[in-house]
């Protein structure tokens, strides 16, 4: 697996956990793969504030998508 296959998979249009960094990258405009790979930078420098921020986000966006 070389870097463009890892940059292919990030930026493909589908959920990999909860579909947070997909669904705020789409309402926000902005790339998939820089959401996902910020995303990960801030669950590696502070674990316990990314991941409750994550899912957090997580369950807002499900909300949100579960109304309509």
């Amino acid at each position: 697996m070389n870097m463009s296959d890892i940059e292919n998979y990030l930026k493909a249009k589908k959920r990999l956990v909860c579909g947070a960094c997909l669904s705020v990258a789409k309402q926000f405009g902005w790339s998939v793969m820089w959401t996902r790979v910020l995303t990960f930078i801030a669950i590696f420098l502070s674990p316990t504030v990314g991941l409750i921020g994550y899912f957090i986000a997580a369950i807002i966006v499900s909300q949100q998508q579960s109304r309509y």
